[in-house]
């Protein structure tokens, strides 16, 4: 699979070619017997990398295209968050002990992890057992593979990824200012979504200029990771088997709540530094400089001017 434009492709053939690579990798991914943690993990994956192409040519398609697509491909992912959200939680456990080494080796935790893993045991039993359920997941995203195909984009070059461009880095830089003056952890995840379209925009549009686009990708990437980190760690505080560990355990929820609080605080702090670099620009800076870089790619384009928006 190739998540990114290629030169011999007209723009619009390359998102067609790219929501219709990723369709069929979750369907491969849903086929899978070995990992199915994995195999439900990369399946999301691949319905948010949709997602996001989808918001990059949202200009360019048809506000009931839009629409509709959006929330199919966002629902298909809700239906494999049971697996998913409690394999996090066991991940998560797994890096505060790696971490913590010592600190986190009393029997407390070892049964706390334990009955962790027992949810995602459970999650991956109600899976396999509902082969109905993926059976109809599969003909259903065939379907919509299909339709994807006929897709009607109302632009070419560079106006198909101007609008959701700009939109995207908008947003993101909406959703830092948020998460900066007010801190919680909704705020934070607003913005590492917006973090994720904006580093999925940028794997498609890295052939424009590899070294530019690529460390900015990189860079997403990282800062998404930090603020996925510090989700994590809330949403395993918040889960309904750690509450009963904390409301049962003195001395070792205390212990507890103390890691995940300094570990959530010093990603933050390590997030915002990245994002004040990566959101640097104003929208309209930031998309005029991502167009430079079109123009450069499409070999005998002229640069055209045009006036500058007040940012």
């Amino acid at each position: 699979m190739n998540f990114s434009l290629i030169p011999d492709e007209s723009p619009a053939e390359s998102l067609r070619r790219i929501v219709e690579e990723q369709i069929d990798g979750a369907i491969a991914q849903l086929h899978r017997e070995d990992d199915l943690n994995e195999a439900v993990h990369e399946a999301r994956k691949r319905f948010k990398r949709v997602r996001a192409v989808l918001r990059l040519a949202r200009g360019a398609l048809r506000a009931k295209t839009y629409r509709a697509n959006n929330r199919y491909f966002r629902d298909q992912g809700r239906l494999l968050s049971p697996v998913r959200d409690s394999a996090v939680n066991v991940e998560t456990m797994d890096l505060l002990r790696r971490r913590y080494g010592i600190q986190m080796t009393d029997k407390g935790f070892v049964r706390l992890r334990q009955s962790l893993a027992a949810e995602n045991r459970s999650a991956l039993r109600t899976y396999v057992q509902d082969e109905q359920g993926r059976a109809e997941m599969v003909a259903s995203l065939r379907r919509a593979r299909e339709r994807a195909i006929g897709w009607r984009l109302d632009a070419s070059d560079f106006s198909l990824f101007e609008g959701g461009l700009k939109r995207t880095y908008r947003r993101g830089r909406a959703e830092m200012r948020a998460a900066c003056e007010d801190p919680t952890t909704e705020n934070f995840h607003a913005w590492r979504k917006r973090v994720k379209y904006l580093w999925h925009h940028m794997q498609v549009l890295r052939p424009l200029w590899p070294a530019q686009i690529g460390a900015l990708a990189d860079e997403c990437d990282r800062l998404a990771d930090r603020i996925g980190e510090e989700h994590d760690l809330a949403v395993l505080m918040a889960a309904p088997t750690v509450k009963g560990f904390v409301a049962a355990n003195g001395s070792r929820a205390n212990l507890l709540a103390s890691i995940v609080s300094r570990e959530r605080d010093r990603q933050r702090s390590a997030a915002i530094p990245l994002g004040d670099r990566i959101y640097a620009e104003c929208p309209v800076r930031f998309v005029e400089r991502v167009e430079g870089y079109w123009l450069a790619y499409r070999r005998g384009s002229k640069t055209h001017t045009r006036p500058a928006e007040v940012c």
